[in-house]
């Protein structure tokens, strides 16, 4: 996939997700990236996911309400 298709479908998904909700869907996928570090004990990994993962909920919990649609 290209740039201009993944802007194509980040596109649509903007019409059925607030963007909030897409960078919560974000932290749950490095949610899991976490889960999978830790279970093969690859702390640096975990670590990184983590901060990632709260980064985009946090920022998630920001967005919408300061771009409300």
């Amino acid at each position: 996939m290209n740039e201009v298709i993944a802007k194509k479908h980040l596109r649509k998904m903007l019409r059925d997700f607030t963007p909030g909700s897409i960078l919560h869907l974000l932290a749950d996928l490095y949610r899991e990236n976490a889960e999978e570090a830790c279970q093969i004990e690859d702390s640096l990994e975990f670590e990184r996911s983590k901060t990632i993962e709260c980064t985009l909920f946090v920022t998630g919990c920001g967005v919408d309400p300061a771009c409300p649609r």
